[in-house]
């Protein structure tokens, strides 16, 4: 594995320093180009954190509205602009000085307050903002969201009643598998691909990208990562998360190629019972006494669709995400079936060099564009993060405000429904803004227009990044088939309307099993409790998206109406870490064997749950795989991040039972803290 490395022999004497480009003379000219290619605004952030100047703390924040007035920006005067710049430019032009002391909490959140137009405490609902979680994503302390012992580490002997299974090594197990290794908790991960990255290892396909900012898309406890593009590709995330799991020691704890089929609690021992499954067919039986679910929503490729006679087929077949990458397109006559993010990507990649692409749309989606989405870092970004004190952590900062706008799109508004609307005036001007950039896009196609307009409100459905897609379906060698499929053959495909097309391949963007929460693991709690017996009625339910009744001591990350509102994956699998190994520092320090989460907190949360999905647009016509089979939304959360993050930002447990060898009690058993915690954990 190998990350973009910094050479300090490419650097003159006067601008030595770490994180610079190789092969770039560091002059004036070099400078003077960074400062003036980057937001003004995120510039002002840093130098007044280093200067403390009045005058850059004092300046008026002008709010612009950008696509349509449905988001927003915030930009200053060009007076403005100009000072800020040079005084940028004043400080480094000195050459490396001493690194400033970092901003107390308190003061970061008063720097906060200066971005926009408005202190942040003064726009309620606009969007939702809570300076902890803001605070945490400034990324100031080494570990924003570090879990400590109250005391000092336990003794050897205690920690070693302790063993922690972590399924799964991607975002969210890496995420809960860091703290663990610092804390000195016995743990181990295992991962039935054959290396790290998740769903990120599965979807190799050609064009695989993230569809969120890399400086948004990333852990906040690892600093001025140097990605080469603004939105990786799939290849440069994998390779991010070889090097986080490399640099932060847990790589050795785990077991690849290995899938855990069972999960028996056993309450005379008062841990799982473990059983996996290695490639090569041997079986293990281990003991845990804790899980941490990190299996993810997007693990299982709904591989084969239910379309009849999808095993007939005689060429290539295969899902995107299991992509075979020995079969060559050149040349080839293929049908790509799905036009979902994948199906996105995929399409403009494949039409390069297919003879014939037919793409096979169901539902169509609501396309946006995303300016610089393949863009590289340039080389003065890199150095200006590496030598500005605080861009870095304040450029990161904003790109995390600015994904808490689009919250508000969600929202419905029942007067202006009922006067005829659909969902809010914003969602509205959403649709009238990518509706319009549509019809731009394909101009002198009016068939495909009809064919890719969305009947439903924007963020029914995830919102799908226009990689091309657009400009690929007006190629000649392009065909959009939006007749239902009826069958497919031995050569090809046969839509509804008779019409039969031949194809050498067929790829697959069916999307993935999101509703299976926990698969293929049977996991059985308390009483013989099961998984199809606990979510019968209407599908999955946890607490928090973490916990359950009849499961002690299981915690799952990216669990039911997990996906968060806003701010990255990333930090929302370092967010739910935290609260699962808080839970066990928690128990451990009090002496507890097991922690369940109380029935009636269990239900209350389960109402004001479904209270507050009524109140979004996710189960209007057209949703997606948001919509279980039941027509309840079981994949986001219907709190926005500012409101979600106090309910997790620590384990209350006075909402658990928790057992003290087979002694049951409701909370704290005595412990410190008014909350159920102790008062000196840091979670």
């Amino acid at each position: 594995m190998t990350i973009p490395t910094i050479s300090m022999a490419d650097l003159g004497d006067k601008f030595s320093g770490s994180g610079v480009v190789p092969g770039y003379d560091v002059n004036e000219e070099f400078i003077r180009k960074a400062v003036n290619d980057v937001d003004a605004n995120v510039l002002r952030m840093a130098i007044y954190q280093i200067t403390r100047d009045e005058k850059i703390k004092n300046m008026t924040v002008h709010k612009k509205a950008i696509r349509g007035g449905v988001l927003y920006d915030y930009i200053l005067s060009k007076e403005d602009e100009d000072y800020v710049r040079a005084k940028v430019l004043e400080y480094l032009l000195k050459g490396p000085q001493s690194k400033p002391t970092p901003p107390t909490r308190e003061e970061a959140y008063s720097m906060m307050d200066i971005f926009s137009d408005k202190p942040m405490r003064e726009k309620p609902g606009e969007p939702s903002f809570d300076y902890d979680e803001a605070y945490e994503e400034l990324a100031i302390d080494d570990y924003p969201r570090a879990v400590n012992w109250s005391a000092g580490q336990p003794s050897s002997e205690t920690l070693q009643k302790w063993k922690v299974l972590v399924v799964g090594a991607g975002i969210s197990g890496l995420a809960a598998a860091i703290p663990l290794q610092k804390l000195g908790i016995p743990f181990q991960i295992v991962e039935r691909l054959d290396n790290v990255g998740g769903t990120w290892l599965l979807n190799s396909y050609p064009g695989a990208r993230v569809d969120t900012m890399s400086f948004l898309f990333q852990y906040k406890f690892e600093k001025n990562y140097p990605w080469t593009e603004y939105f990786a590709c799939a290849g440069e995330t994998r390779q991010y998360l070889e090097h986080i799991a490399m640099k932060y020691h847990v790589a050795n704890k785990i077991t690849f190629n290995t899938e855990v089929v069972s999960a028996v609690w056993s309450e005379a021992d008062k841990c799982y019972t473990v059983k996996t499954v290695g490639k090569d067919g041997s079986e293990s039986v281990s003991k845990y006494n804790a899980i941490i679910s990190a299996s993810g929503l997007f693990s299982t490729p709904n591989a084969m669709p239910d379309i009849p006679g999808i095993k007939d087929f005689k060429g290539p077949i295969f899902h995107t995400a299991h992509w075979d990458h020995d079969v060559s397109i050149s040349g080839k006559r293929i049908a790509q079936i799905g036009t979902g993010s994948t199906g996105a990507q995929l399409a403009p990649c494949l039409a390069v060099e297919a003879k014939h692409l037919a793409v096979y749309q169901r539902t169509p989606n609501w396309m946006f564009k995303v300016e610089g989405y393949r863009n590289k870092v340039t080389p003065e970004m890199r150095w200006l993060c590496s030598h500005l004190p605080s861009y870095w952590n304040w450029f990161c900062w904003v790109t995390f405000y600015r994904s808490l706008h689009l919250a508000s799109l969600q929202l419905r508004d029942e007067v202006y429904e009922a006067e005829g609307g659909v969902v809010n005036k914003r969602n509205a001007a959403l649709r009238e803004t990518l509706y319009n950039y549509m019809e731009n896009e394909l101009e002198g196609r009016p068939d495909l227009l009809a064919k890719m307009t969305p009947s439903y409100a924007p963020l029914v459905r995830r919102l799908v990044v226009d990689n091309g897609f657009f400009q690929t379906l007006k190629r000649d060698n392009v065909e959009l088939v939006t007749e239902g499929i009826e069958r497919i053959t031995e050569t090809g495909i046969q839509t509804k309307d008779g019409q039969h097309r031949e194809f050498d391949i067929i790829a697959l963007g069916a999307g993935f099993k999101t509703s299976q929460y926990l698969w293929p693991v049977n996991y059985v709690g308390r009483d013989g409790m099961t998984l199809e017996k606990a979510w019968k009625l209407d599908g999955a339910r946890s607490y928090l998206g973490m916990s359950m009744p009849h499961y002690p001591n299981l915690f799952t990350l990216y669990g039911p109406n997990h996906q968060p509102r806003g701010g990255s994956l990333y930090s929302y699998g370092e967010i739910w870490a935290r609260y699962a190994v808080a839970s066990i520092v928690g128990m451990i320090e009090r002496g507890a064997v097991s922690m369940e989460v109380k029935e009636d907190t269990f239900q209350s949360y389960q109402k004001k749950l479904d209270a507050q999905n009524k109140k979004l647009l996710w189960e209007s016509k057209g949703s997606s795989y948001y919509v279980n089979e039941h027509g309840r939304q079981a994949v986001n959360m219907p709190w926005t991040t500012a409101e979600y993050h106090p309910m997790i930002a620590q384990p209350n447990f006075d909402d658990y039972k928790l057992d003290f060898e087979g002694k049951h009690t409701n909370g704290t058993n005595g412990i410190n803290g008014t909350n159920g915690t102790n008062g000196s954990i840091h979670a």
